[in-house]
């Protein structure tokens, strides 16, 4: 499979758990997901506690 950029509204996506997300990335592959870095400052700067900031790190 071909590399696959996901901007930052996947990613919210599957940190809300949306099984639609899961499943997609998940036959797409983890080694072929890329997140540009703006999308990571996004992502931290949009955390809305320690929790979340926490689960994005694992």
């Amino acid at each position: 499979m071909s590399l696959v950029i996901c901007d930052t509204n996947i990613f919210i996506s599957l940190f809300k758990e949306h099984k639609e997300t899961i499943t997609e990335l998940q036959s797409i592959g983890d080694r072929n997901v890329l997140i540009p870095s703006v999308s990571v400052m996004e992502l931290y700067r949009g955390m809305e506690n320690k929790k979340e900031l926490k689960a994005m790190e694992n």
